[in-house]
């Protein structure tokens, strides 16, 4: 193993423990119900849909960012700034999802969830920029590539528009926000790999 592999090895693994912690933080976070019979459960609903939206979204991201980061060839110093930068951005996410379901979607709370899911968005953005910078591509991974920027930016607006569309009613910005799934869910979508040959 080359230096600059060891120290990309080293880079993903301190990334993969903060995704850990993150996730940690907010399962800690989790109250358990005041009773003791599925009516108690039932009134933590803000609870468990923000819990299961901000975990899905920490799940989703973390499969796009290894999908990502495997087109790096070295850490450079932009690489380690913007992964910090979206990690910092992630690390929101527990507090908001705490807020938000102490507020039962609240106006302001669910303003600054999607704020968030904004920073994340755009920081990875800059991560996708800088990895892909790495590793140039003809053929069908750039259509591949061209498409995985297009649903960046469409992500980027809707995440802006919940963020500022504080007239939407709560349950519809949440499913917005939620949207991603269906974009993000397979890292390459667009991305079709040969199969290998029997021999």
């Amino acid at each position: 193993m080359t230096p600059a592999d060891a120290g990309l090895e080293r880079f993903y693994a301190l990334s993969d423990g903060i995704f850990a912690v993150i996730i940690t933080v907010m399962v800690l976070a989790f109250k358990s119900p005041d009773g003791h019979d599925f009516q108690a459960l039932v009134k933590l609903w803000p609870d468990l849909v923000s819990y299961a939206v901000s975990y899905a979204f920490i799940a989703v991201v973390w499969l796009n960012h290894h999908a990502v980061l495997r087109h790096a060839q070295r850490l450079t110093g932009t690489l380690a700034l913007a992964n910090f930068a979206n990690l910092f951005a992630i690390s929101f996410i527990p507090f908001t999802t705490a807020w938000l379901a102490d507020s039962e979607l609240a106006t302001f709370p669910l303003t600054l969830y999607a704020i968030v899911f904004f920073l994340v968005e755009g920081t990875y953005m800059i991560l996708m920029w800088e990895s892909y910078s790495h590793h140039q591509e003809i053929g069908a991974p750039l259509r591949a590539r061209k498409w995985q920027w297009i649903r960046a930016w469409v992500m980027l607006s809707i995440f802006l528009i919940c963020a500022v569309g504080v007239i939407i009613p709560p349950f519809w910005r949440l499913g917005l926000l939620a949207s991603f799934l269906i974009l993000y869910c397979r890292p390459d979508p667009f991305l079709r790999t040969r199969p290998t040959p029997r021999r």
